[in-house]
Formats: structure tokens, sequence, C-alpha cells
């Protein structure tokens, strides 16, 4: 079914009877903090889409299993994630390839288990996440080479990261009551309690994406029909119901036990794209579900109030990660076509 997931969670008990029920999930407390948009209805708008070009240009680079593109705000460079060889390929705005960063699969420092973030900073760094190692590296922009890696505990480990022009650093957590933390100048905050109830649950509905706008970081869960802006110091500044509302269905928690196992499995709908932009003072958000159409829509709010302005679709033709103003659809053979994307200034 397109859009439908099921997570489960596995924990050994004594018991060794089989059966169902549904487990409490506790008080989304998302949407008891957002407010409503000033207008239900979508204003649509036109947009045009042109073919730029295909990554990678030249015969000698291959991708194997290219993922998902990260922009470089200041030059244009693409940075490609390559699932098939966990490496990043940065290409130049032109699509020329310049260089690699990681050495693949594996556990020791420059090697990813997994890559769940990328964060091309203002410091001349590249920042990889690797939430199943429980790291974050970074690398030289310019050289490919490995600067740092900064190993967390397993429970505070971190899924997302995000750092400002100003040098604040935003952490989204896997399985921790207080899903977010910020850094700068050596002071931590933990903030964030996104479910009222059991830390897994937190997690789990809680998962989405982090994105910066200023000092602040903007938050926006692919489970549920809100965007949210906190500061450094952990305070929620806003929250906005995004326009998928209307398409929200509450995710349910079933618990079962089979063979002395207990397991949580948790099904719904995903009402936004785990990929979420934002281009000097507007924020892009993709829709992954808005009434069966074939064709996606696009979202755009103001950054800093999160008021909704206007929303564009995309035909069907178009698969693939909108990042910025640019569309990044993978092929069958490997490859990415790069298109731009032309809309209201």
């Amino acid at each position: 079914m397109n859009g439908r997931y099921i997570v489960l969670i596995c924990f050994f008990v004594l018991s060794c009877s089989s059966g169902g029920g549904e487990a409490t999930l506790g008080k989304f407390l998302f949407l008891e903090k957002a407010e409503g948009q000033q207008t239900s209805e979508r204003v649509w708008e036109n947009v045009s889409v042109s073919r730029m070009f295909e990554l990678p240009m030249e015969e000698e680079i291959m991708l194997y299993d290219p993922q998902w593109i990260i922009p470089d705000s200041t030059n244009g460079d693409m940075y490609v994630v390559d699932y098939g060889v966990y490496q990043i390929l940065r290409f130049d705005s032109t699509g020329n390839y310049i260089m690699s960063y990681g050495s693949g699969t594996g556990s020791a420092p420059g090697e990813f288990l997994s890559i769940s973030s990328v964060e091309v900073a203002y410091d001349s760094l590249i920042y990889v996440t690797d939430s199943n190692n429980a790291r974050i590296s970074s690398f030289s922009k310019a050289t490919g080479s490995l600067i740092d890696s900064i190993v967390f505990d397993m429970q505070a480990r971190p899924y997302r990261h995000a750092i400002t022009d100003t040098g604040i650093e935003y952490f989204l957590r896997a399985f921790n009551k207080l899903s977010f933390e910020s850094n700068y100048r050596d002071r931590s905050v933990e903030f964030g309690e996104l479910v009222e109830g059991d830390r897994y649950a937190s997690y789990l509905l809680g998962i989405g994406m982090i994105e910066t706008y200023q000092n602040w970081m903007i938050y926006v869960p692919a489970r549920f029909p809100v965007i949210m802006v906190y500061d450094v110091n952990g305070s929620l500044v806003r929250a906005k119901k995004t326009m998928t509302l209307d398409e929200f269905e509450e995710p349910q928690l079933v618990r079962y036990v089979t063979n002395g196992i207990e397991s949580y499995r948790i099904e719904g709908e995903d009402v936004n794209s785990t990929r979420v932009s934002v281009v000097g003072n507007e924020l892009l958000l993709q829709s992954k579900s808005y009434s069966g159409a074939e064709d996606r829509t696009v979202d755009v709010y103001e950054a800093g109030s999160l008021e909704y302005k206007y929303s564009f679709r995309l035909d069907h033709y178009y698969p693939g990660s909108i990042t910025n103003d640019r569309i990044y659809r993978r092929t069958r053979d490997g490859t990415v076509i790069v298109h731009s994307i032309d809309r209201p200034s």
C-alpha cells in the first residue's frame, strides 16, 4: 500500500501465549501545541520543470544505489548518498564529479553502517550521522579526509543532525523520551517531549526531519500534520498544523505476544515526506498522501511564521526527492536525473 508503514519493536517476556490488542500511545503533544492555519484550502500555483543534467556525467564514475542528495547552498555543489558503497559523492553545480567522503561499510572511523543525515556546514566540514554506529563523523569539505568521529551512548544516539551558520548544533535522537538536543559553546540542552508516553512510542511516532532557519530548529514529523520550531534553549517558538490535516488518521499501536516475544506494531499513513527544504525565507514540504492523487503536492510556508503561502503539483513522472528547487530522480540504471523547478518568487 502506498504510504503505509509497519514498525515492530520486540521484547522477551515470560509468557508463551500469543494474541493481540491495543497498547496505549499516550497523548500526541504535537497536535495539542499546534495552531491552525489561516486557511484550510490550498492555493494552487503553476510551476515549470526543466531537465538540467544527469549524474554521473563521467563514464568512469558509478552510482550503485543513490538514495538522496544534499545541495550546498554556498556554491550549488551536490552530495549524493550512495547506499551501494556507503559513501557520499560530491558533484559540482553542473554535474562534474569532485570527490567522495567515507570509506565504505564498517564500524571503523570513517566507515558507516547507516547514513541517516548529511550536513554541509558553514565551516567547510561535512557532517555524516550514522545512527547504527551511534556516531557523527566530520570530513574536510576540501580534501575528503576524516577530521573527527564522535561516538554517542546508544540510548542517546543521534538520528538527524543540523547546524546553523552561527555554529548551533541540533540533534534528533533515537529512543529517548526527550527527542532533541541543542549544543552551542559547550552548553547542551535536552528538550522536546513529543508523545506523553513510552520512549519507544515517542521515537517511532516522532521520527522525521530537522532543518535550521536562522538560529532555530525546524522539526517536521513524517506521521503528524504539524511543523514545530524550537530555539537553542529548547523553547517551542511556534507550532502550526500543515495542509495535510484533513488527511490525518491517528497511528495505531497494536500489541502482540507470540512464542514468548512481545511486539508492538505501529500502523498508519505518513502525511509528510521525510525531506524538507528551507529556501531563503520559505519552507518547502512535500506531502506523501493527498486524496489518492498520482501527482505530488508541495506546500510552501513562511519559514519563520510557518504560515501557509501556496502549493504546487509535480507530475508523477518526476518521482524522487525534492530538495530546494530541484528534483533528483533516480533511474533503474543507477543514474540521477536533475531537474530544476521554476516557481513563483
